[in-house]
């Protein structure tokens, strides 16, 4: 359906301007994903670019999800306001994920124009629109199977790096990844491998030379079984060593099931999930712990709470969850993650978000006294009874609604 409604509306001719502006349409773009802003003004000139949403004859929300093979999945939706206030439509779209900008940014042009279409033919710039169709392409449109040589399996590797210092210090980071995975609409398998090597070298006042280390490996499994529309069912599994987490192995297995409120095609705009997981984990620390463990077995669970939504005023979501160990109670995590960004009234936004956690499980410390440079660069982990982060503004925008200029100079 999607593929003969984007090939139905080809608009093959061009849109002419009016001479007065009040004869084009206000559009307002609100974009959570990239863009191309200066390109989308240079290329659709029969509007106007509105600079307030409350303002503009069509609001159009553009949303972007990534996609199995590495690519993104678009959305634009569509909302009229005034003459067009009860319609909205939706349309979909892929960018490959070998895509360049200059492919990316056309196709986003050319799927505003179709979006924008519905709107143009209740305004007079209906007299100037030329439009064909390809028949012969539109009646050679089958389901039929598209083959794929690698049965949707797609992988990365890589590798970076970075340096930088001067006279009494300098820093190297090292970093290597590898994924793996296959993902279609019955199911979804995830494997990743990271790596990780960070050094900084002081030289001290007195000649001395102080170097800091943490290494890192992890490896990340997770498979999700579709059941329906709103229950997914699968497990998560990783493992690794940390030199800052005190860990030589570490190991976890937790079989989990997730429910939706909302069908999961409607991901993009609106979810609200319930995840439980519960499983066995496998600890063989560096040093002995607080509790006098160089190794053991636990067993965990764990349930977290997200609700998001994003429409006309803005965005908005919660994550809430817990995390217990099943043979003490009493060691346990709590984290709250919420985020708004919300338009109130016309040209005044209001954002926030922050995470805070109650810590009471890290399990991992080791009973040694931690030193004064453990602490100054956090190359070790410490016990805490909490962590939290916020990051807030609020911003008011005044004065002309429209700008459809693009000038890159300087």
């Amino acid at each position: 359906m999607k593929r003969f409604e984007s090939l139905m509306l080809i608009i093959l001719g061009s849109i002419s301007l009016f001479s007065q502006s009040q004869d084009k349409l206000d559009l307002f773009i609100d974009c959570n994903t990239r863009c191309y802003f200066d390109y989308i003004k240079q290329n659709i000139t029969f509007v106007d670019h509105s600079l307030e949403r409350m303002e503009a004859d069509v609001f159009v929300l553009i949303t972007g999800v990534q996609t199995a093979s590495g690519g993104r999945e678009i959305q634009m939706v569509f909302q009229g306001s005034e003459d067009f206030d009860q319609r909205i439509d939706t349309l979909s779209f892929n960018f490959g994920p070998n895509d360049t900008d200059f492919i990316r940014r056309d196709v986003m042009v050319e799927y505003l124009k179709k979006g924008l279409l519905p709107y143009i033919i209740q305004t007079p710039l209906i007299n100037k629109i030329t439009y064909s169709m390809d028949e012969e392409e539109v009646d050679s449109l089958s389901d039929e199977v598209i083959f794929d040589p690698w049965n949707y399996w797609v992988y990365n590797i890589r590798a970076n790096g970075w340096t930088n210092g001067e006279s009494s210090f300098r820093s190297l980071n090292l970093n290597a990844s590898l994924s793996a995975s296959r993902i279609t609409e019955e199911s979804k398998f995830r494997f990743s491998a990271f790596s990780g090597l960070n050094r900084s070298t002081f030289t001290l006042t007195d000649g001395e030379t102080f170097v800091s280390e943490i290494i890192d490996y992890n490896a990340f499994l997770t498979y999700v079984k579709s059941l329906n529309q709103n229950w997914s069912l699968g497990f998560l599994s990783e493992g690794g060593s940390s030199t800052f987490s005190n860990m030589d192995v570490n190991f976890a297995f937790k079989p989990a099931v997730e429910y939706n409120i909302y069908p999961y095609d409607e991901v993009q705009t609106k979810r609200f999930t319930f995840r439980y997981s519960i499983g066995p984990e496998y600890y063989n620390y560096t040093d002995s712990t607080v509790f006098n463990k160089l190794n053991e077995w636990v067993g965990r669970h764990s349930i977290d709470i997200e609700f998001f939504k994003t429409q006309k005023m803005g965005d908005f979501s919660i994550d809430f969850g817990v995390e217990q160990y099943l043979h003490n109670p009493k060691l346990y995590n709590v984290y709250f993650d919420p985020s708004i960004s919300w338009q109130l009234f016309k040209g005044f936004r209001v954002w926030l978000s922050a995470f805070v956690s109650w810590v009471n499980d890290r399990i991992n410390i080791p009973k040694d006294s931690i030193t004064d440079e453990d602490i100054l660069l956090q190359i070790r982990q410490l016990d805490t009874q909490f962590r939290y982060f916020a990051n807030f503004g609020v911003s008011y925008r005044f004065g002309s609604l429209n700008n459809n200029f693009v000038n890159a100079r300087f």
